[in-house]
């Protein structure tokens, strides 16, 4: 048997998943017949019961007739239940528990194989077994995990419209929904128990809903356990300025900040906001204060939240991610009126980091914006996850830009190209480029030379 349905079969098959199953129900008297049917929508179903709401209760062990269709099965699935629970709601409607009693075989077996396909707990619980950094849900594809990397999709069914729509709808609540079905797009936090934390985002894709599900490990790791240089604690215990953290995806930079904010709040007392989307690790207050606020759920943008930040009597702002021009300029404010701004940013290097906090703007603010970039900032470094030598695990490698004199005068004249050359020459400053520190993994038998050179071309002529 494949081992993915060996975890299955582990599990409880009674797992209740929340559904929009559209479905008919009719009570059914003692003398065996039927009423007039009505048509509803099931709450959540599993392999042994069903919820639906109803403005009426059922006494309890009431017989009712559920009439409902399934995806790729040709007749209409029709199941006999009993009443086992009535609830009263708070919107003067009742919660109808039914546990089936009488089902066709052949029905059964495919109610209990569709109602697995839409159990995506058990999918993200493999996710975590497998220690995969991702889960994929696509229509037209298996489940697909990512795999230290790699694209390894699970021996299962592939999904269509309807296991898709249920699957991930399962989880969401009413207000998610509306959110979604609104916008279109959808990230969110969510722990399916105390172990297991993911980030997520719901999209549309050629008309179908599809989600790719990002692991957040369970313990926050201090800077020293993710492999990070010492000179990141002391950036994040910088007094004000603004620290970027850069990257491309999946390459940890909200690890990283999250790292930094519980050395401030183990080694400061401060007020520290954070602007998240979404919300990935929850800190709890040691030596500072706390505030973590969710864009989308808490406040409605991150330039909004920035803007109000600044009346929160904050030491210490986490911006999650720079995304458009307005928040650049509220950070870079926020950083001359002396407080610290850690944030990320989606760019390679550091040269590409510092051009694009510069170009977000139209060109003839882009001379003033150096100015400032060239006052404010007071770091930045810049991270990859590369695979180790086993290619069973990754590592990080990192670039460390800290501002000198000389890179201040470079910002502020926009010669940005020179930047480089500053961070070869600044170890004094405990700067380094990415180079260095993939060589410094290859000669520590880290990393293979052919990694070292996929991610740094120029080290080719010099590895030996």
């Amino acid at each position: 048997m494949n081992e993915d349905f060996d975890i299955f079969a582990d599990m409880r098959s009674s797992t209740r998943i929340r559904s929009r199953l559209k479905i008919k129900f009719e009570e059914i008297s003692q003398e065996g017949k039927g009423g007039s049917p009505i048509e509803t929508v099931a709450k959540d179903i599993s392999t042994t019961g069903m919820q639906i709401e109803h403005e009426k209760p059922f006494a309890l062990n009431t017989k009712i007739k559920l009439t409902f269709r399934l995806p790729k099965i040709e007749d209409p699935i029709e199941v006999i239940s009993r009443v086992v629970r009535v609830e009263e709601l708070k919107n003067k409607m009742y919660a109808i528990g039914m546990n089936f009693e009488e089902i066709k075989g052949a029905n059964k077996e495919s109610i209990i194989k569709r109602i697995e396909l839409m159990d995506i707990l058990r999918l993200l619980q493999i996710t975590a077994q497998r220690k995969a950094s991702d889960l994929h849900l696509t229509y037209g594809r298996p489940p697909v995990l990512r795999l230290q990397g790699r694209l390894v999709p699970l021996e299962m069914e592939v999904l269509g419209t309807w296991e898709l729509k249920n699957m991930i709808y399962s989880i969401l609540s009413d207000e998610q929904i509306s959110r979604f079905e609104k916008f279109k797009e959808l990230d969110f936090a969510f722990s399916p128990n105390p172990d297991l934390r993911f980030r997520a985002n719901i999209h549309v894709q050629r008309g179908n809903v599809e989600a790719t599900f990002r692991v957040i490990m369970p313990d926050l790791k201090t800077i020293h356990e993710l492999g990070l240089p010492s000179v990141v604690e002391e950036l994040a215990l910088k007094k004000k300025g603004i620290v970027v953290i850069a990257g491309p995806t999946g390459c940890g930079k909200t690890t990283t900040l999250a790292a930094m904010v519980d050395v401030i709040n183990r080694k400061r007392e401060a007020v520290i906001i954070c602007l998240e989307d979404p919300i990935e690790y929850i800190h709890k207050n040691i030596s500072s204060i706390i505030k973590q606020r969710e864009i989308g759920t808490d406040t409605l943008s991150f330039s909004v939240a920035l803007k109000r930040a600044l009346r929160q009597d904050p030491d210490v702002i986490l911006v999650g991610e720079l995304l458009d021009a307005e928040t650049v300029r509220t950070v870079i404010t926020a950083a001359e009126t002396g407080h610290l701004v850690l944030t990320s940013l989606h760019a390679p290097d550091t040269v590409q980091a510092i051009d694009r906090l510069i170009s977000i703007f139209p060109p003839q603010q882009r001379h003033q914006t150096c100015v400032q970039l060239a006052n404010s900032l007071q770091g930045i470094v810049t991270q990859l996850l590369v695979p180790k030598q086993d290619r069973e695990t990754r590592i990080i490698a990192t670039e460390v830009m800290i501002m000198t004199d000389a890179i201040r005068n470079h910002i502020r004249e926009g010669q940005t190209i020179q930047i480089p050359s500053a961070i070869q020459t600044g170890a004094r400053y405990k700067m380094h480029t990415i180079a260095e520190s993939f060589k410094r993994l290859y000669y520590g038998k880290l990393i293979s030379r052919q990694t070292a050179i996929d991610y740094c071309p120029e080290l080719d002529q010099i590895l030996t």
